[in-house]
């Protein structure tokens, strides 16, 4: 009887903003139960590496939920790669790496990250002017804001009614 290994990430969701130090939730299940963990760069470099056990157990589907904390995080702004997938502690030619039901979640990074403002563009409105108006709530620059903004192609295009993530930084 095959059994189907199934790993989906529920929190951090693509595009997120996380700190140097962040939580992994969602449904899965690995071999016993360990759903392996993997943070890389923009490279391929592991910027940290982890797992956590499936509440399913040894061969059913669960939740699960970890943290993982990167030693040396990249710049602000910096897009990574979440890998969660279904462990495989086999043998160098038993099953694919780094595991079965490998799931890729795209973040972006921002090591001292406390959390973010949600603005809301109005007419008249400029980065630079929105970057002043929040001056007294985050240290954010405009090129952080970009940053934390994959919709914005342009710095000079943006529009009325979208919402942007601004994030605050000690």
């Amino acid at each position: 009887m095959p059994i189907v290994t199934q790993v989906q990430v529920r929190q951090p969701a693509k595009h997120d903003l996380v700190g140097r130090s962040f939580v992994v939730a969602g449904v899965g299940a690995g071999f016993e139960g360990t759903i392996g963990l993997r943070l890389l760069d923009g490279r391929g470099r592991e910027l940290a590496a982890g797992f956590a056990q499936s509440a399913g157990g040894m061969a059913g589907v669960g939740e699960f939920t970890s943290r993982l904390e990167m030693a040396a995080p990249p710049r602000n702004g910096a897009r990574v790669t979440l890998q969660a997938f279904g462990d495989n502690p086999g043998l160098p030619d038993e099953g694919p790496a780094p595991g079965f039901d490998l799931v890729e979640v795209p973040l972006i990074v921002f090591s001292d990250l406390r959390g973010w403002l949600l603005y809301r563009i109005a007419a008249g409105d400029t980065l630079t002017s929105i970057r002043r108006d929040l001056r007294p709530f985050t240290r954010a620059t405009v090129a952080q804001i970009v940053a934390a903004n994959p919709r914005i192609a342009d710095p000079d295009v943006i529009r009325v009614g979208w919402r942007l993530r601004v994030p605050q930084l000690d």
